[in-house]
């Protein structure tokens, strides 16, 4: 009995621990990622030949068009890995039939000691983070969230 007890314990405070460090690591992706309080969606697209602006579609299974998301990334040495759903927008007429249809929030992505790389505009419903790789490189990871009726 006492072994099965001790057993038990063990398992808890294991399982305890692998919580707090796996939401101490998600805590550390969200603070390189710091939303701005006001939208900054407009004064990003007036001012988009300043960055590289990429996007991201919504995926195919989704039955609502648009973007999901845009990255504003400041022009300089710094590096954003992203994967192969970002596309380049490079032309006024690719960024003015590009628009993302529901309310957004607009966060800061931030790096090694909490220098600016770009800006991210997206949907509220969706999950991105950021992870810092080295001094000059850090990983924007974005997830898709269906908000509608499943």
């Amino acid at each position: 009995m006492k072994k099965n007890y001790n057993i038990h314990m063990v398992i808890i405070a294991l399982t305890l621990i692998f919580g707090f460090v796996g939401c101490a690591e998600f805590k550390q992706r969200q603070k390189n990622l710091k939303r701005i309080k006001y939208n900054k969606e407009w004064e990003m697209r007036q001012n988009w030949n300043n960055y590289e602006v990429y996007k991201i579609m919504r995926p195919g299974s989704s039955f609502q068009r648009g973007a999901s998301a845009f990255l504003y990334k400041i022009k300089d040495e710094k590096v954003i890995l992203l994967d192969n759903r970002w596309i380049p927008v490079t032309t006024e007429e690719l960024k003015a039939r590009t628009k993302i249809h529901e309310s957004v929030w607009s966060a800061e992505i931030r790096g090694y000691e909490e220098e600016l790389y770009g800006y991210l505009i997206y949907r509220g419903a969706d999950q991105p983070s950021v992870r810092i790789i080295d001094e000059k490189t850090v990983r924007l990871s974005y997830h898709y969230t269906r908000n509608y009726g499943r």
